[in-house]
């Protein structure tokens, strides 16, 4: 028998008792979790059949496009412009389900002579929006690459036009809500940290990943309460880059008694 699928259905029916535990709970943010538990526990049992539509029909936390591709257990955002270069977002399925999409902000095109690496022609872009179950027209494309100026460069294999798939996801995305259909108006922004976990926690500390995961603090409406909540916890707990400050620089705000108080006995 394989040990995967055993795991698989052992784990299954402790999420399920879990999922009934916080349903007996009668709350409302009870009833999300377990929800979001049952929906997670179903994206990975189809995942491990090579089923995927579950997870595609998601739209991105952060960017609110339906870029979502499944890999090892989590679900990364490929839309080149939903992360800074360089990154990628990802969830796993528990925490795809309980925060649901996010909302479009902006039409991004890219600004480049070359074609990007994500280029497709029709006969690859249309499948693709497909199966997300917001499925495109080649009408409809036309028009939004029309409407929003989307780049695009000559196809060497044949007469078509390539289009960056990142380009016409996000005017996908940004058309439907401005229509007011689909699962893009369901709710408000996310902090520009959504999803990346480990550009704030694991690689923090990297020149390169520090001033980035800092950019993306400083326009954040949040920052302030990021930092106090990051503050409020003792210096052996400081750690990643919240409110736009390192751990490091965290622990220097720590008044000399706090941080004798508050350190861990040896």
């Amino acid at each position: 028998m394989n040990l995967t699928v055993a795991d698989h259905i052992a784990e299954g029916r402790e999420v399920l008792v879990r999922a009934a535990k916080l349903s007996s709970e009668g709350s409302t943010l009870a009833q999300r979790e377990a929800k979001a538990l049952r929906d997670a526990q179903a994206m990975k049992s189809e995942a491990l059949m090579g089923v995927v539509d579950r997870i595609r029909e998601h739209a991105c936390p952060s960017c609110g496009c339906f870029t979502l591709l499944p890999h090892n257990g989590r679900a990364f955002c490929i839309n080149r412009h939903c992360a800074p270069a360089g990154t990628q977002r990802r969830w796993d399925f528990r925490d795809l389900a309980f925060i649901g999409p996010g909302t479009p902000k902006k039409v991004c095109v890219t600004e480049a002579e070359r074609p990007p690496r994500d280029v497709m022609d029709k006969n690859r872009l249309l499948p693709f929006f497909t199966q997300t179950g917001r499925p495109m027209s080649g009408t409809t494309l036309d028009r939004l690459v029309k409407l929003y100026g989307l780049p695009h460069w000559p196809n060497p294999l044949g007469r078509s036009h390539l289009y960056s798939l990142s380009d016409v996801a996000t005017a996908h995305a940004v058309h439907m809500a401005n229509k007011g259909t689909g699962d893009c108006t369901a709710t408000s922004q996310r902090p520009p940290c959504t999803g990346l976990a480990d550009l704030f926690f694991t690689a923090a500390e990297h020149p390169t990943e520090r001033e980035t995961a800092k950019k993306l603090c400083g326009a954040c409406p949040l920052k302030q309460v990021c930092l106090e909540t990051a503050m409020a916890r003792s210096e052996h707990y400081q750690f990643g880059i919240a409110g736009g400050l390192t751990a490091r620089e965290r622990r220097q705000l720590l008044s000399p008694s706090r941080r004798r108080k508050t350190s861990p006995t040896p």
